[in-house]
């Protein structure tokens, strides 16, 4: 059931003295309370930032999420800009949206007028280029042509639709964009129904690696360096064992912090992404388990610390973390749709929260292909590249590097690379509901799945990303 209130402006955003909806945030003490949580942030963003139907993302994205969110019911309020949700027995829960950064679960922990006010002096995101592919979205025939000489077509088409014939089984919409570029030309392109090319969706994890991106680009520029103590307030008291670690260990999910990434209430993950308002103090309070450096694991709140970390470095405000976003990578790289929720502090949720286009997803992708250049111009340097592709040593699999899954197994090993069929050399961007960005320099190809598969179902990564890469061709090798 979706209940709406119709209205004005999108801009009627001073909303911090409108209580009850923002009071305090209760505990998370039950799926269902969960349920409520997870449905506003991501309902909100469904409505408000991809621009789809209420009832579709009701339907599709709430509905069909998991067990504890069936019995979710929405409230639009489009005047506010708010999306409301309630289930029996569950905390009732609020997210708050703001042009050009998206939405906000609202906690009550921090107030919002200054955030508002930030979020109003941002300008709308900008509009699709009209440059040929990649920069803009009009056709590179040059690039189309010579791309097409190379590859298996039949076998290329047969394998785009194998990921969605065989993923969306009455109508659902599971895979929801795939994109397959190869030579820099787009070879494949296919959405399901209700999605296009101008849809912005959810990475959820795969933000994880454009906030890796945005922690390199400060490292570029000096302001940030890898093997000084991180700049984290929370550890610098005398004698704080966490005051030594490095920017490069949090980077590499070596920290040593203590973090429970699964997903239950109670846990850490949990408590950050839909209990706190200013998620970084939450896992920077955490303390050491490991020492730095000695033991890797995979943590949500590793990366929302670095998320702060470029924050203060931008100039300690949503307005300020959010333009160098846009300037120093979105527009650059050519990805205009792309943004980044913030927390109510002000402060990018990078772990999870990131939407762009299929396209621009697949631009991020080529940046990366390319060694750090878009548009003719170098973005990042080829140290930082070759730093992030680098398997970080605490890890006992060479499968991740910095805020980037590696498609590497140890020589002993072959069989448990993450993406069995698909080249070794490869290196993805992944997410929830098995988002994923691959990239393949050994057949200059980038691959783009987007979708919502449920909880308790799977979509064969592996599988699919490999008979699409077995369509292409391998890349020239280089000129010597």
């Amino acid at each position: 059931m979706i209940r709406h209130s119709t209205g004005g402006s999108l801009l009627a955003l001073a909303l911090a003295a409108s209580a009850p909806a923002f009071a305090t945030a209760p505990p998370i003490t039950s799926a269902d309370d969960l349920g409520t949580a997870v449905s506003a942030q991501i309902a909100c963003a469904g409505i408000f930032v991809a621009n789809r139907a209420e009832a579709d993302v009701l339907r599709d994205d709430i509905h069909a999420l998991a067990p504890f969110t069936k019995a979710v019911a929405l409230s639009v309020d489009r005047k506010a800009g708010t999306v409301t949700a309630s289930a029996p027995g569950a905390a009732t829960r609020t997210a708050l949206h703001r042009p050009a950064v998206g939405c906000t679960l609202t906690t009550g922990d921090v107030p919002l007028k200054a955030l508002d006010a930030q979020a109003a002096r941002l300008s709308p995101l900008p509009q699709p280029s009209a440059r040929p592919w990649p920069q803009g979205d009009l056709p590179a025939p040059g690039l189309q042509a010579a791309a097409e000489t190379k590859l298996d077509r039949a076998a290329l088409d047969a394998a785009v639709s194998a990921a969605f014939e065989e993923q969306n089984v009455g109508g659902y919409p599971d895979t929801r964009a795939i994109v397959v570029v190869q030579g820099g030309a787009i070879v494949a392109e296919r959405y399901a129904p209700g999605f296009n090319q101008d849809t912005r969706m959810l990475g959820w994890s795969a933000t994880k690696s454009i906030m890796g991106t945005l922690v390199g680009l400060l490292v570029d520029d000096g302001v940030l360096k890898l093997d000084d103590p991180a700049p984290v307030p929370e550890w610098q008291g005398k004698g704080d064992p966490r005051g030594a670690i490095t920017l490069r260990q949090l980077l590499t999910m070596s920290s040593g912090l203590t973090f429970v990434e699964s997903y239950k209430p109670g846990n850490e993950s949990i408590k950050m992404l839909f209990e706190a308002g200013d998620m970084a103090a939450l896992a920077a309070a955490m303390p050491l388990e490991h020492a730095p450096g000695t033991h890797w694991s995979y943590s949500s709140g590793t990366t929302n610390i670095l998320s702060r970390i470029v924050f203060d470095a931008t100039g300690g405000t949503l307005e300020g973390m959010t333009r160098f976003a846009q300037t120093r990578l979105f527009e650059p790289a050519g990805m205009r749709s792309a943004l980044i929720e913030p927390d109510e502090s002000g402060v990018l949720v990078g772990s999870s929260y990131g939407y762009a286009t299929a396209r621009d997803w697949a631009r991020y992708g080529l940046l990366h292909l390319n060694h750090g250049e878009a548009g003719g111009k170098r973005l990042l340097s080829k140290q930082w590249l070759a730093f992030a592709l680098t398997p970080t040593p605490a890890s006992p699999r060479p499968s991740y590097g910095a805020q980037l899954w590696l498609n590497r197994a140890a020589p002993d090993e072959e069989g448990r690379k993450v993406l069995q069929d698909v080249p070794p050399d490869a290196f993805m961007a992944m997410g929830h509901n098995h988002q994923i960005v691959a990239v393949i320099p050994s057949q200059d190809a980038v691959i783009v799945r987007l979708g919502w598969t449920p909880e308790g179902q799977k979509f064969d990564w592996n599988t699919h990303v490999s008979r699409i890469a077995a369509a292409l061709a391998p890349a020239a090798a280089p000129a010597k």
